[in-house]
């Protein structure tokens, strides 16, 4: 009875008409409680799948689909097992230290789908991987070389893989994988036009696929390349067909999905909106504003249909797509009237966009945009001020998570302390009342000494402990001054740039020269705090670096290439110098790259003409590297000045700090210095084990 009645409850947790009457935090919170109260599998994996849908966009969207996928697949769920692994693998691509969650959940779909009503899945989600790790990949270098894999891999699968699935993932990366060369390796421009003809292959073979699920997901992802390809090329007629043809694939999966009650709340409105941005926007590449008007009252019509908690969340997009468009065709008017509709939704917090405070900020910078290019400067500043005050209370809301997160570290250290002090006490009079039964004994003198080495242990836990608490606490002052300190001249910037221009009464031109002030300030304070998360970060890292084996050359020349994009000037020359075939050392390959970033930022503040170079090179066990100039060079009673941690700078910086760059030494057991014997500028020397 008891199993009966939890798998009726759950039947109507998941069949209620639920939206008319309640919102979708109660609807969650209802279907977690009979969660909780089930343990018949595949009533479980419904209700989880339920919750999946609900908490799209949220934060707990990826910890249901974890859930989901172990509990799919102990069940031999295979469409909840894909269902949840989208949402996996998207996330866990982006961060290295999940690399291998990542294959375990590849090997699980490897072992699962083949020969399920999902077959392909397994083939999506490995390449889905390799895209996704090339294109959020930002080094030119790596990206050239993530490439070059890809079509070693795109070659491996056509020799092996004669499989449907697998031969449009070969197509689909030896694509993009070619649009990447040409345009790191070759300089070409149009790279999506050129590798049209290959996408079409594929595209045109996902309509074999008879699994909806799979093919809509394959489909998804060639039509998005196609559509770059169309555009590119200036085909337009065939962007709109292609467009036309995957909004119809939408909704027959859409039905299918409803047809098969599985999932009665998924939200899927919103995966028309960028279908229909992309046909108005080939609209307007032809002059075609009267169809593009159309298009966009079509996609209103299909948003507009929704009920409920999903009529709210297609005003969003709506409203979104709406003054984005508008103000794109120059009718900053009408645009702004959509973007007040949407802040209105967003101050309700009936928004669907709340749950992302950088979708947010976006939003509100937009507007302010609006008001800009509409010319009501006044509106302007009062939108970035209310842009301005949001992005502050939310990093407000970071610095106090962070400050909690070492308070509650610090009190963890206290109760260690408290509770070895304790047990010190404890130790000491039972040891106390064996030492008089241990004189009549032959062997208290073997029971002493162990009592002994015990004792000693302890305290040495003490002192541990005790140094731990005292930098616990060290650590949180230092965090706090750094903060007092460091955002005062970016903060005082923007406020002074922002009465400047309450008062100006100048030009457009001025008013703009004004908002760019503000916004270089804003980017030096994002900066600012970065560095400070960074500092406290190795403050509280209490393990070794991991250290692997690194190209100094490779890292050497793409920072040098960088600094001289970032600063670039006709009168400042960047040479790099060593006189190694090829450096390889054991180091940790991103702080490694942070001093020497931070080094060439440094002197190219301090030189207005002349050159730049950085020189490397083995000198026996130890790797030397230095950065020298031309500049003005540092006095000598500063010489250890520059390396305090609240140093003041002349000039504003966004690279790392030289007390950091120190710290960062430290920690990969090496120094850094500056060169007292240099006479033409500043020279500083960065030395680090070469095999630590």
């Amino acid at each position: 009875m008891c199993f009966f009645r939890q798998i009726m409850l759950a039947a109507w947790a998941l069949a209620a008409a639920v939206p008319a009457a309640a919102t979708q935090a109660q609807v969650s919170d209802s279907l977690q409680k009979v969660l909780a109260d089930t343990s018949e599998p595949g009533t479980r994996i419904r209700l989880l799948l339920g919750l999946k849908d609900l908490n799209e966009g949220s934060r707990l969207n990826l910890p249901y689909s974890i859930q989901l996928f172990r509990e799919a697949a102990a069940a031999g769920d295979t469409y909840a097992l894909s269902v949840a692994a989208v949402p996996i693998i998207t996330r866990y691509v982006s961060y290295p230290e999940k690399a291998d969650s990542l294959r375990q959940y590849l090997a699980t779909l490897r072992r699962t789908i083949p020969g399920s009503p999902e077959e392909g899945f397994d083939r999506y989600a490995e390449m889905i991987v390799t895209y996704l790790g090339i294109r959020n990949e930002y080094d030119r270098t790596r990206t050239i070389r993530l490439s070059h894999e890809a079509l070693r891999l795109c070659d491996s699968i056509a020799a092996r893989d004669t499989t449907l699935c697998g031969r449009i993932e070969e197509l689909m990366l030896r694509g993009y994988a070619r649009c990447m060369l040409d345009y790191y390796e070759e300089g070409k421009s149009s790279i999506y036009a050129r590798q049209c003809g290959t996408w079409e292959q594929a595209y045109a073979l996902t309509k074999r696929i008879p699994g909806i699920q799979v093919r809509k997901l394959f489909a998804n992802t060639l039509y998005y390349m196609l559509s770059f390809g169309y555009n590119q090329a200036h085909r337009y007629a065939d962007q709109e067909r292609l467009i036309r043809e995957f909004i119809a694939l939408l909704d027959l999966y859409y039905a299918d999905i409803r047809e098969s009650g599985r999932r009665p709340y998924l939200y899927g409105d919103n995966s028309y909106v960028i279908p229909y941005m992309q046909l108005m926007k080939g609209a307007y590449n032809i002059g075609r504003n009267d169809l593009a008007d159309s298009v966009f009252q079509e996609l209103g019509t299909r948003l507009l249909a929704a009920r409920g908690a999903d009529l709210d969340r297609n005003k969003c997009h709506l409203y979104e797509a709406g003054y984005l468009w508008y103000g794109q065709k120059g009718d900053y008017a009408r645009g702004i009237l959509y973007s007040d509709s949407l802040t209105h939704l967003l101050e309700g917090g009936n928004s669907y966009f709340n749950a992302d405070p950088g979708k947010l900020r976006g939003i509100l910078r937009d507007r302010s945009k609006l008001f800009f290019l509409a010319g009501d400067y006044d509106k302007a500043y009062d939108a970035f001020a209310h842009t301005s005050d949001v992005q502050d209370s939310i990093f407000a809301a970071e610095r106090a998570e962070r400050a909690q997160a070492i308070l509650q570290r610090h009190d963890m250290d206290r109760l260690k302390l408290s509770k070895t002090r304790r047990a010190i006490r404890s130790d000491r009079t039972v040891n106390t009342s064996f030492v008089g039964i241990a004189l009549l004994l032959v062997g208290a003198g073997l029971y002493s000494y162990r009592s002994l080495r015990r004792n000693r242990q302890l305290q040495a836990d003490i002192l541990r402990h005790s140094r731990k608490a005292q930098e616990s606490e060290h650590m949180k002052s230092t965090f706090v001054n750094t903060i007092c300190r460091g955002i005062g001249p970016p903060l005082n910037a923007i406020n002074d740039s922002a009465q400047r221009l309450m008062a100006s009464r100048g030009s457009a031109g001025e008013r703009t020269k004004l908002f760019d002030g503000i916004r270089s300030n804003t980017d030096l304070l994002l900066s600012t705090l970065d560095n400070m998360l960074e500092a406290a970060n190795l403050d509280s890292l209490t393990e070794r670096l991991l250290l692997e084996d690194t190209d100094i050359d490779e890292l050497c020349n793409a920072e040098a290439l960088l600094a001289s994009r970032l600063h670039p000037s006709e009168q400042v020359e960047y040479i790099v110098e060593t006189s190694e075939a090829r450096c390889h050392v054991r180091t940790h390959a991103k702080y490694f790259s942070f001093v020497v970033r931070a080094l060439l930022d440094n002197a190219a503040r301090y030189t207005r003409k002349g050159r730049i170079t950085l020189r490397y090179g083995l000198k026996g066990d130890r790797l030397e590297v230095s950065v020298s100039d031309t500049g003005c060079g540092v006095p000598p009673k500063r010489r250890e000045e520059i390396f305090r941690p609240f140093y003041e700078h002349r000039t504003a910086s966004r690279g790392l700090s030289l007390a950091l760059c120190r710290q960062i030494a430290e920690h990969l057991s090496g120094s850094i210095r500056l060169d007292d014997t240099y006479a033409s500028g500043a020279r500083f020397i960065f030395t680090i084990p070469a095999q630590p």
